[in-house]
């Protein structure tokens, strides 16, 4: 980012607690009832014997364990991931149970949920943690348990026993929408970029990183970023600065789904201003259509979900995997909105 960029609002603090999420991916982003403290919810899909979840990793039985700390039914991706996750085809025996949490921001509830969840013996736990080091120490108590993990969306660092990471390719989410952008030049190539705070997920700043990179190449100038947390208001407020601060920005790239929802409702009446952004869902289609959004990612949360499983039971089968398992990514703009819309 250039000397000349500026901050909008560098005090603002990220309130998660108030977020609509996800990294995945968008990501993001971003994955059945709630669950308060250290206690979950959970759903369960089962190929083979109706073993109960303390004896299912016992003779030829494997435990699989989804786990995060949100709902399922925290957004349209979201649901997405988890009914991929649950059509996955299990072999004989294999279990899976989805057990979830209701605050993205309470790393302490997410913690004792995987604790209490090592009491039934799992042999696989897919992990969408909510920082890069934040559910760290206790996966690793389970790898001295021996059992293995696989990070779902967000990266996680310092995992003794991480087989894989399946996710999006975030650097390279970031690069197609401004692979777009190049070739949908606005008239003012001034560019602002609504994010969180860097640092926070790694997901969100490998996508700011593979946009600006291919943007700058292309001769296009970041001047402002709008540092916001995933609620509406905060981000309509924070971009709706930045365009009075920098009145000659010609497009605006957003981080991730709920903040590219924000600055399109800051968008909505202003022409003249591209805006592309992440994790494409039906809340979109207006967007695109009266033209506050430009074009989106479409990171095809359903095959992500089912991806994660798959790869899993790969893992417990001895199969050699990947470090990293990307899933599929496209765009979608005014030419194939309702096209997506109906494959969706």
């Amino acid at each position: 980012m250039s000397k000349a960029t500026s901050r909008v609002n560098t005090h603002a603090v990220w309130n998660p607690r108030r977020a609509a999420f996800v990294a995945v991916i968008a990501t993001v982003g971003m994955l059945v009832a709630a669950c308060g403290g250290g206690s979950s919810s959970s759903s369960s899909t089962q190929a083979g014997t109706g073993s109960s979840a303390k004896s299912a990793s016992s003779g030829g039985s494997k435990l699989m364990l989804l786990e995060m700390s949100f709902p399922c039914a925290l957004n349209e991706p979201i649901q997405e991931v988890c009914a991929g996750a649950k059509a996955a085809q299990l072999p004989p025996g294999y279990k899976l149970q989805i057990k979830t949490g209701v605050d993205i921001a309470d790393n302490t509830a997410f913690n004792n949920l995987i604790q209490t969840s090592l009491q039934l013996r799992p042999n696989v736990l897919i992990v969408f943690p909510a920082g890069p080091a934040a559910q760290t120490p206790v996966l690793n108590q389970a790898c001295a348990k021996g059992v293995k993990v696989v990070i779902l969306g967000s990266p996680a660092e310092g995992v003794k026993c991480q087989s894989t990471h399946v996710g999006q390719d975030d650097i390279e989410a970031g690069a197609l929408v401004g692979r777009w952008l190049v070739k949908h030049p606005p008239k003012s190539k001034e560019v602002g970029i609504v994010t969180q705070p860097p640092g926070e997920f790694t997901s969100t700043d490998n996508r700011v990183k593979g946009f600006t990179q291919v943007v700058t190449a292309a001769g296009f100038k970041v001047v402002a970023t709008a540092i916001t947390d995933l609620t509406l208001d905060r981000t309509r407020t924070e971009v709706t600065n930045m365009l009075t601060a920098h009145p000659k920005i010609g497009a605006i790239f957003s981080a991730n789904g709920p903040m590219g929802q924000g600055t399109s409702q800051a968008l909505k009446g202003r022409h003249g201003i591209e805006h592309v952004t992440l994790d494409f869902d039906s809340t979109n289609v207006k967007p695109i259509e009266n033209g506050s959004l430009s074009a989106v990612t479409n990171s095809h949360a359903y095959e992500f979900g089912k991806l994660a499983v798959e790869t899993a039971v790969k893992v417990l089968q001895g199969e050699r995997v990947p470090p990293k398992v990307n899933g599929p990514l496209s765009i979608v703009d005014k030419a194939n909105v309702q096209q997506e819309l109906k494959s969706h």
